[in-house]
C-alpha cells in the first residue's frame, strides 16, 4: 500500500480525548502536518480557533501542553525562556498512542517524553515576546 493510501485510509480514523472526538491526521517520522501560528497570539493558543486539550505543566502560563487545531493534535512546549520576556516554544503534531504516553507521563518522564518527540522530526518553532508570539519558523530534524 502506498504512502497516500495509507494516509487516506488512517485520516478517517476518529479517536475520542476527553469526551470530546477530534479526527487524527496520520503522523509520518518525515514530518507533521504544521501547525499554524499567528503572530500576536499566546503560545499556548497559536490561534484564535485552537482549542487547548490539556495542559501538562501548570505554570502561568502554561508551559507545556495538547492543543487541537483543524482537526488535529498537537504538543507545545516552551523549550526556553520560561519565566523571561523573550521565551522559544516548539510543536510537533502528535498521534493517539502519543497522547497517551504525554497523559500517563509526569515528572522527570515527562521532560524525557517532550524531549523525545521534537527529536526526531521536523517541529514548528516559535519565538514569543512578553507571552505574544512575534515569529515562528519550520524547523527540520
Amino acid at each position: 500500500m502506498g504512502d497516500e493510501a495509507l494516509c487516506d485510509e488512517q485520516a478517517s480514523r476518529h479517536d475520542a480525548i476527553d469526551g470530546i472526538v477530534v479526527e487524527l491526521r496520520p503522523f509520518s517520522r518525515r514530518g507533521s502536518d504544521p501547525i499554524r501560528l499567528q503572530i500576536g497570539e499566546r503560545p499556548w493558543r497559536p490561534t484564535p480557533d485552537t482549542r487547548v486539550v490539556e495542559i501538562y505543566e501548570e505554570c502561568d502560563p502554561p508551559t507545556a501542553g495538547l492543543i487541537e487545531q483543524d482537526g488535529r493534535l498537537y504538543v507545545f512546549d516552551c523549550i526556553d525562556g520560561r519565566g523571561s520576556r523573550i521565551s522559544f516554544w516548539a510543536y510537533t503534531q502528535v498521534d493517539a498512542i502519543e497522547v497517551s504516553r504525554l497523559q500517563n507521563a509526569a515528572g522527570d518522564a515527562l521532560i524525557r517524553l517532550l524531549d523525545g518527540l521534537f527529536a526526531d522530526r521536523a517541529y514548528m518553532a516559535a519565538l514569543a515576546y512578553d507571552n505574544l508570539i512575534e515569529s515562528s519558523a519550520p524547523i527540520n530534524s
